[in-house]
Order: C-alpha cells, then sequence, then structure tokens
C-alpha cells in the first residue's frame, strides 16, 4: 500500500500558482503540482525565491547523475551491454571516472604534441588550456620570467588590497594607504523607472515611517510619477492618514477625518433632500404616531384631494406613472394620515365582510 504522496507541501508554504497571476506567466500543471519554468524572470537570482522545478534538475547532485546516464547511454550505444546506473551504480560510477581520466591523459597528450612542434610554450600561463600540456619544472621557470613582462605589456596588472572594518585601505598601492575609499555597493544605483527623477528611499515620512520618493512624495514602491499636482495630493494625503510625525499628530488626524460636516438637508436648488435624518423619515412613512398632533382640517383637504385624483384617472382611463413631471416630492404628515385612513387594512379580520355577511346580535 502506497503511505506517501510526491510533491506534498505544508499550508505555510506559497503556491507555486501564486507565484504570478499573469496569464502569460509559466504554466502549472495541477495533476503533478509542477511548475517548470521560472515565474518571474525579470527578478534577479539573488533576490528569487522560486526559480521553477528546473532549476532543481540541473543544480547539485542531479547533474553528475545525469552524466552517468548519458555516459551509460554512451556505453550502450557502444557495445557495453553490462554497464546499469541503476542495477549497480558503483560500477558505473567507476568506469565513468576511468573513462574521463583517460580521455583527459590523450587530449594532454594532443596538446603536448603540438607544443613541440610548433613551439610556444613559454608564452601560456593559467589552467585549463595549452599551459596544462607543459611540464611543471618547465613551466615555473616560465611562470617566473615571463608572466609578469606579458600582463604589463596587455595591459593587466594586479595588486593586493586590504581593507579595514571602517573602510580604510591598510593595504594597496603606494599613497592610498590610510584613507576612506568608497564601498561599492551590492545594489543598482541611480536607477529611475516609471517617469520618476528621483530613486525610490529619497524621501522619508515621518508621519507613515516609510520611505518613498521624493519628487512626488509616494510611499508606494514602483508607483508611477504623478507630478507636482500628484506630490501636492499625497502631501495632503499622508497628512490626513499619518500625520506629520510628531507625538499625537496621527490621533489628530483621525479626528480630523472623523468631525467633518454632515451633508445639509437642501440641494443648490431649494428642494428638499433626500438624505435626511432617520428620526424624522420613520415618523413620517412608518406607523401613525397616535399622540401626534394633527390638523384635523388639512386631513380632510387632503382626502377631499385624493377623491378628486381618483375621478380625473377613472375618467382619462390612465393612472399616474411613476416618473410624472406632476408628482409631488414633499409630503405631509396629513397627507399620510388621510392616506392611511382610505388604505384597506389587510390585517383586519372584519375587512373584507359585507354587510349582507353580518350576524344579528340577539
Amino acid at each position: 500500500m502506497k503511505v506517501t504522496a510526491r510533491n506534498l507541501r505544508i499550508r505555510e508554504d506559497t503556491a507555486k500558482y501564486l507565484r504570478n497571476l499573469d496569464t502569460n506567466s509559466a504554466y502549472y500543471d495541477p495533476k503533478s503540482r509542477s511548475m517548470r519554468d521560472n515565474p518571474n524572470p525579470e527578478v534577479a537570482p539573488e533576490e528569487l525565491q522560486f526559480a521553477g522545478d528546473n532549476f532543481a534538475r540541473i543544480s547539485g547532485d542531479a547533474v553528475q547523475l545525469a552524466q552517468t546516464q548519458l555516459f551509460a547511454w554512451d556505453a550502450a550505444d557502444k557495445g557495453v551491454s553490462e554497464l546499469h546506473p541503476q542495477a549497480n551504480p558503483s560500477q558505473a560510477e567507476l568506469m565513468k571516472k576511468k573513462f574521463t581520466t583517460k580521455s583527459a591523459d590523450i587530449q594532454l597528450q594532443k596538446k603536448k604534441k603540438v607544443l613541440d612542434k610548433y613551439g610556444g610554450g613559454e608564452y601560456l600561463d593559467g589552467s585549463g588550456g595549452l599551459a596544462d600540456a607543459i611540464e611543471e619544472k618547465n613551466y615555473s621557470s616560465v611562470k617566473a620570467s615571463n608572466v609578469e613582462e606579458r600582463k604589463i605589456r596587455f595591459g593587466v596588472s594586479t595588486t593586493t588590497e586590504e581593507y579595514s572594518r571602517d573602510g580604510r585601505l591598510l593595504k594597496g598601492p603606494a599613497g592610498k594607504a590610510n584613507k576612506m575609499v568608497a564601498q561599492k555597493s551590492k545594489y543598482e544605483e541611480d536607477i529611475l523607472t516609471n517617469g520618476h527623477t528621483t530613486v525610490w528611499g529619497s524621501f522619508f515620512h515621518m508621519g507613515a515611517f516609510s520611505w518613498g520618493y521624493a519628487d512626488d512624495h509616494s510611499l508606494i514602491r514602483n508607483s508611477y510619477c504623478t507630478g507636482d499636482a500628484g506630490r501636492r495630493a499625497n502631501i495632503e494625503a499622508n497628512e490626513m492618514r499619518y500625520g506629520t510625525g510628531v507625538a499625537g499628530s496621527a490621533a489628530l488626524a483621525q479626528a480630523r477625518g472623523m468631525l467633518k460636516a454632515l451633508p445639509k438637508n437642501t440641494n443648490s436648488n431649494g428642494s428638499k433632500n433626500l438624505m435626511e435624518p432617520p428620526s424624522s423619515r420613520s415618523k413620517l412613512y412608518g406607523e401613525a404616531d397616535q399622540k401626534a398632533e394633527i390638523d384635523k382640517d388639512k386631513v380632510k383637504e387632503a382626502l377631499e384631494k385624493f377623491k378628486r385624483e381618483e375621478k380625473t384617472m377613472k375618467g382619462d382611463g390612465n393612472k399616474r406613472k411613476y416618473n410624472s413631471m406632476n408628482a409631488e416630492v414633499d409630503v405631509t404628515a396629513e397627507e399620510m394620515e388621510a392616506y392611511r385612513l382610505r388604505k384597506d387594512n389587510t390585517s383586519d379580520p372584519m375587512a373584507k365582510i359585507g354587510s349582507d355577511e353580518v350576524l344579528d346580535y340577539k
């Protein structure tokens, strides 16, 4: 019974398909849970958190294992059938080592024959090239006599430099010792992106306690430059949100945002605003207040008005539309009371009983 599952991950790990949500990013195979290509090729290698599954296949001992497998295949093509890297890995590794050593010796012999025939071994130095074909005793004498001369001739010079912890040059060229030397940073400098005229980190906001751009005071990295108008807006927004950095300014900025004036009840054209306090609207359109003081004469006028409107609608045969221009927006408390009096009370069990259905009282 299979008790292990491959390609599992703990839930603290970020899923591979969440590394880059771009649809044109690296392909993710949900069945094998593998993403072979690099999802973020634009990021520097030293800052990458995940470089794709193929990166693991070409690093470490995987490369040596692949070379051993290729050696076994090549040997099988040449007629060596007993070589098998999985069945007998020790034999395969031993034969590969012998083959590599013998091949290097053959190449070295070829280089020696070329130097013996045409000469020029005194002009060679270093390792990995034709200089390996020179014998050790000859190569040491050649190196001592001609290496420095040839470096000067080709404009190559090397000097040993030692620095202290504070950046002072302890050992180096004459005249520069015990002097402060500007150290090179591993980060890229003086690179302007997204239309900015200053680099990221050229501005520091004390209230937000974060870095930003000095040209538009934006605190978002890789944001686009918005110019002078954006700078004024960012200054105001940062002050309202974070304060100026002085003690208590952040709390004052939050309080200032909560103390904004409420909208007025009337618009510029004089009509009543619908954004009224909820208490007055609930009293008008909610249930009738039994203790409210209502003018009875106005209630009668409203009832007669409703009757006239009903007769007019019956005569025209058309009902007033919802978006009619003759509709009145303002409704008084007396008109609302008249509407309630004329409205059928569906919750009353005796509302639909006719006069012929009423029983005589005995």
